[in-house]
């Protein structure tokens, strides 16, 4: 029924939407946290980034695409680096970088905008990218999947 939003909006857009609908319930004190948990937020908006450019280089040293619109273009499985312990850093550091908003800005609805971030890239981007991973590499890729979770963590 909604296949057709599969691979349409661009990842960068739905964690920015994600950050401003943070900021807007965080304005109007929707859900709010104490403030000694704000650098904490600091800290994980920060770590969210590297995760991604973790992935985004580990793509570029290996020569491979990070379109995430064109999956099929990959030319070559990534495994190692940061791939060794989440299938999706880049998305995984979008996630925890919503999470972190929601710390910096004081307001529990960026944890919820952050679970429905997570959600919506499971179903719209990483589903239906894995699905062309697997029309490419197979048996290789599907081992992959068994040695790593999808968002983090080693398998076994």
């Amino acid at each position: 029924m909604l296949k057709h939003l599969e691979l349409k909006v661009p990842p960068v857009v739905v964690f920015i939407a994600a950050l401003l609908l943070t900021w807007y319930c965080a304005s109007i004190d929707v859900m709010p946290l104490p403030h000694p948990l704000r650098p904490f937020g600091f800290v994980m908006f920060v770590a969210g980034g590297l995760i991604g450019v973790a992935g985004v280089v580990a793509f570029r040293q290996q020569r491979t695409t990070v379109n995430p619109h064109r999956p099929q273009n990959a030319s070559s499985l990534v495994d190692g680096g940061i791939f060794t312990y989440t299938r999706n850093p880049m998305y995984l550091g979008l996630v925890v970088g919503v999470a972190g908003a929601a710390f910096i800005v004081r307001d529990a609805s960026g944890l919820v905008f952050a679970l429905l971030t997570m959600a919506y890239l499971q179903r719209f981007q990483i589903i239906p990218e894995e699905r062309f991973m697997l029309e490419l590499f197979g048996d290789e890729f599907n081992q992959y999947c068994q040695r790593t979770r999808r968002w983090y963590g080693r398998q076994g």
